[in-house]
């Protein structure tokens, strides 16, 4: 499975940069892909739902294929989720199967609840008219929800969650082996930097930092799921370490301090589970901490040695360890929060509904004009993810979103086999704090891969 994987995801990647290279082939390609992804999930919704765990694995933010209408844009994503998603909403209208299978009645209360607490949001937003636009952008992430029946009424064994983490492993080795290739490639100045710098921009994968020739950060979302994986396969039995150190190394290059917040917080939450809930031996648990140290520190130094033949990378790896209120997006990051939370305290129970806006002073260079001398931002999409919840849906709303969250932590909890689900869940839950994956569909698509681990029979 990993290998099959590995080859369509680099075929993806190819394609998505040839389409980029020659336009004309987007919309092609995007049609080819939902016929394929329609076909594939109607004869074997498995197949299907694997698809969509693979895209989405790897994918960023869904944009390896696009096409603008003018008035919405077709992405690879939304393209595989709606076929996937009407494959199986005709299977299961046509055997009577809707509802989602092998799940507590709590589940059901709380995943039905969740829906309409989105609903409501959506709602209100549009009879505050805060803007038709702005309210299905801002709310359109949720509707990835929508996909958990489909994926709990087909993953229920053992050897299909294995499936899926082959396939989150092919997604991480292809991952880490890209970011590794654009440092490469911005750092040394290699023919075609330019068309790879805007490959990446144009199409939402991430972004680059530094001049050609000094390259100095290379983030992308889906470096989320080597945060998640990290986790998934250090706390397995048998261990893949090619698939750890290419986690590992993806972490470390995103240079996110969200991801360190989140991978401090999950490894906490180890630490103290296989030494005080598991019993498991303090030698075995120091030992594992200290290959991954390890790794780490090869990798860093590795990375300073290439950084330094052009330049930029220890510079930037100084100043993300420094203060971030003394950082320029994470001093914008601290003047955004009295003013969303002065919002929030406006409309505390029901919230404010999707597409609400704030007003801030950012200060950010690139927002400084003659014109906005404050660097003014206003904007419906916030770093402060529980706080953009309470905002859009009210505290009420986001209560109910953790408590749908704890009825799957609960779900696995006490299984050894899914403590790394459950320390990347809570490394999920502390970089949420300040970088908004749980209105994603990559936290969200996290949290069903989650629960559909934890309700498989064997």
């Amino acid at each position: 499975m990993v290998k099959k994987a590995l080859i369509v995801m680099v075929a993806a990647e190819i394609l998505s940069l040839l389409a980029f290279k020659f336009p004309v082939l987007q919309l092609p390609f995007l049609i080819i892909s939902g016929i394929a992804a329609l076909v594939i999930s109607f004869h074997n919704l498995e197949w299907g739902i694997y698809i969509l765990f693979g895209e989405l694995f790897f994918g960023s933010r869904g944009h390896l294929l696009e096409y603008n209408f003018g008035f919405i844009t077709l992405s690879l994503r939304l393209v595989i989720f709606s076929s996937v998603f009407a494959a199986w909403l005709i299977k299961a209208i046509k055997s009577r199967k809707s509802k989602v299978e092998s799940q507590s009645q709590k589940f059901n209360i709380l995943y039905g609840l969740l829906l309409a607490v989105i609903g409501f949001g959506i709602v209100n937003g549009l009879l505050r008219h805060n803007g038709l636009g702005n309210v299905f952008n801002d709310a359109n992430a949720y509707l990835y929800l929508l996909i958990a029946p489909a994926v709990l009424s087909v993953i229920k064994s053992r050897k299909q969650v294995e499936n899926l983490l082959d396939i989150l492993a092919a997604a991480i080795v292809v991952i880490a082996a890209k970011t590794l290739i654009l440092f490469f490639w911005f750092t040394f100045a290699l023919p075609g930097v330019a068309t790879a710098y805007h490959w990446i921009i144009s199409q939402d994968f991430g972004e680059i930092t530094g001049d050609v020739g000094k390259a100095s950060r290379v983030f992308m979302q889906s470096q989320f799921f080597a945060l998640m994986g990290l986790f998934i396969f250090a706390l397995r039995e048998k261990k893949n370490w090619v698939v750890i150190s290419a986690a590992i190394l993806s972490i470390i290059m995103s240079l996110s301090r969200s991801f360190w917040l989140g991978l401090i917080a999950g490894g906490i939450f180890a630490f103290i589970m296989l030494l005080g809930y598991y019993r498991v031996n303090f030698k075995s648990v120091m030992t594992l901490g200290f290959k991954i140290a390890l790794i780490a520190a090869l990798e860093i130094g590795i990375l300073l040695g290439i950084g330094s033949l052009g330049g930029g990378f220890a510079d930037a790896v100084s100043s993300r360890g420094g203060n971030p209120a003394t950082e320029a997006a994470g001093g914008a990051r601290l003047l955004l929060l009295p003013e969303l939370w002065k919002e929030v305290k406006e409309f505390p129970i029901l919230g404010a509904g999707f597409g609400e806006t704030v007003t801030y002073k950012s200060f950010l260079p690139d927002r400084i004009t003659p014109k906005n001398p404050d660097g003014e931002i206003t904007s419906y999409a916030f770093e402060w993810g529980y706080l953009d919840v309470a905002l859009k849906a009210g505290i009420l709303g986001l209560i109910i979103y953790l408590f749908f969250i704890v009825v799957i932590f609960e779900r696995g909890w006490g299984n050894f086999q899914t403590l790394g689900f459950l320390s990347a869940l809570v490394a999920l839950l502390a970089l949420n704090i300040t970088t908004p994956y749980l209105n994603h569909p990559l936290g969200i698509g996290y949290l069903i891969l989650a629960a559909a681990a934890f309700k498989t029979d064997g």
